[in-house]
């Protein structure tokens, strides 16, 4: 009776030391930036907020760096990451297909709004003949300024059907601009704020959107506990909006929480290309 006595009194201080030391190890939280830049500077963008967020929640900060948009829905599926950095068509590309993620915060424009428009641009000094077919440069299949705002914008503005031109993707904004500028395509798709920034090299903006829901931090609700969400939403939010301001990266114009319906009016019935017609 001793020895099963004393057995059982070792087993419950080795479970006790063993949950201790679990309970000091900290959370490792993968997280995926939007794959809209160079990955160091994607990156560089959120190390204030992660920061932040690990001296303040004691947690560490895995960066999952993807290539492109689908690559990210798929780690949320397998569950190989916990939060991602998502636009408006990406999130409700993926929320169709697994229900268990929501936005909890959205980043403010340095207008001051969450929201934000998607442009058709072309260099300045190229003639816009709308009878003859042209060549148009997409950021990526599941960017809202990719196919899906840029096929819009051109029935809307000029009726003009994109199925019906040259299209390719060049897997970002800035390349699709880029691209204009160097004569290889006539209209780029690109977010507004990205496009003003390449007026300067003769970008000119010939179309925009209605305002867009903004860009979102988005949380894997099976990966992640309700609790550690709450946290990560009240840490962002309990921040006085002027501390943003002195951060460098994409929390600097300041956050708000984000509202799931201003998703309700995005085109959730969508057929989008996967690749280019210009193979």
């Amino acid at each position: 009776m001793t020895i099963f006595i004393k057995k059982t009194f070792i087993l419950t201080v080795f479970l006790l030391l063993s949950t201790t030391l679990l309970s000091d190890e900290k959370r490792v939280i993968k997280f995926a930036p939007l794959p809209i830049k160079k990955a160091s500077k994607n990156i560089e963008d959120f190390l204030p907020m992660n920061y932040y967020l690990k001296e303040k929640l004691s947690v560490d900060i895995k960066y999952v760096y993807k290539q492109d948009y689908q690559d990210i829905l798929n780690g949320f599926k397998d569950g190989t990451i916990d939060m991602a950095y998502l636009g408006p068509l990406p999130f409700v590309s993926l929320k169709k297909e697994y229900m268990f993620v929501r936005p909890i915060i959205t980043f403010k424009e340095k207008s001051g709004s969450s929201k934000y428009r998607c442009v058709l641009a072309k260099f300045k000094n190229d003639k816009f003949d709308k009878e003859k077919q042209i060549k148009v440069a997409l950021t990526q299949p599941l960017s809202t300024c990719g196919y899906l705002m840029t096929s819009i914008l051109l029935k809307d503005n000029f009726n003009i059907d994109l199925e019906n031109q040259k299209y390719d993707y060049t897997m970002s904004h800035v390349n699709a601009l880029i691209s204009v500028v160097k004569g290889e395509f006539l209209i780029a798709g690109a977010k507004k704020s990205i496009a003003k920034k390449y007026e300067s090299l003769g970008i000119e903006i010939i179309a925009q959107s209605d305002l867009l829901p903004g860009f979102s931090l988005v949380v894997n609700t099976q990966t992640l506990s309700q609790q550690q969400i709450k946290e990560i939403e009240d840490a962002l939010l309990e921040l006085p909006q002027e501390e943003y301001k002195s951060w460098k990266g994409i929390t600097s114009n300041g956050i708000e929480k984000a509202n799931m319906q201003d998703y309700d009016e995005l085109i959730a019935d969508f057929d989008i290309p996967k690749k280019g017609n210009m193979q």
